[in-house]
């Protein structure tokens, strides 16, 4: 069995389609890793990453300007699933590190509308947002 070829070392590498057009990259530049996939015009479409204290994430774009985008991260404050669109509108499943959970729901204008969480004790709070009016509780 041949010897392995010895690693490449550097901080990044640019991966080209046969015209020569950057597609993918694949870097630890700024002391951080991070594989970002590019579109046809050269913008990142989905970029997988560590942050400076190591928690992942994943942003998917979308090839729509106008469409939601996702994200998967974690940070300080738990773990989260994330769906934005331009103008406002988002949703978010979270965990936080206490144990909590929820889920939030944002209308275009960027008010929050609905939040279910379930607190590590069990405790579940529903609220709507249409105005000041808590929802009924379960």
């Amino acid at each position: 069995m041949p010897d392995a070829p010895p690693p490449i070392i550097t901080q990044e590498i640019r991966i080209v389609n046969p015209a020569g057009e950057p597609r993918l990259i694949l870097s630890a530049a700024g002391g951080t890793p991070s594989v970002v996939l590019l579109g046809n015009d050269a913008t990142p479409k989905a970029r997988l990453a560590l942050d400076a204290d190591g928690r992942p994430s994943l942003v998917l774009s979308n090839p729509d300007g106008n469409g939601p985008v996702a994200a998967i991260e974690i940070d300080d404050k738990g773990a989260h699933v994330k769906f934005d669109r331009p103008g406002g509108a988002s949703s978010y499943l979270f965990l936080n590190t206490g144990g909590g959970s929820g889920l939030v729901l944002i209308d275009s204008t960027g008010k929050r509308r609905v939040s279910v969480v379930v607190g590590p004790d069990g405790h579940v709070a529903v609220q709507g947002f249409e105005g000041s009016d808590p929802l009924p509780q379960p």
